[in-house]
């Protein structure tokens, strides 16, 4: 069975205002040791061993913030799927989408969902 990382990249974080912002949110804000949450969680899922997969549930206004921080991790021969929500929901629905969208393409994988 193969592993599909999902990584949720969206959520304002309004508890950690003013350094969290709407078009700047927590997954960016870059931490003291270096480096963003959303970097450093990408980084960790595309170790797994047999990962070549990984999905990213965000929105059209954090996509390209999204990519340009992966493209910062060195991970040859994975594949990103970036699944964007029309409008932000809950946790539950974005990984509803991505079980959906993997399901379609490899029914026997697990998600990980970080």
């Amino acid at each position: 069975m193969k592993i599909v990382p999902v990584i949720i990249s969206g959520g304002v974080g309004s508890r950690l205002w003013p350094i969290s912002r709407a078009l700047h949110p927590k997954p960016f804000i870059p931490l003291p040791e270096g480096g963003t949450l959303i970097r450093k969680t990408y980084a960790r899922a595309v170790e797994i061993e047999g990962v070549d997969h990984v999905v990213t549930v965000t929105n059209r206004d954090l996509l390209f913030l999204t990519a340009d921080e992966y493209a910062e991790v060195a991970a040859s021969g994975v594949k990103n799927t970036f699944l964007l929500e029309p409008f932000g929901r809950d946790t539950a629905a974005a990984i509803a989408l991505a079980a959906l969208q993997v399901a379609r393409q490899k029914p026997e994988a697990i998600l990980l969902v970080l």
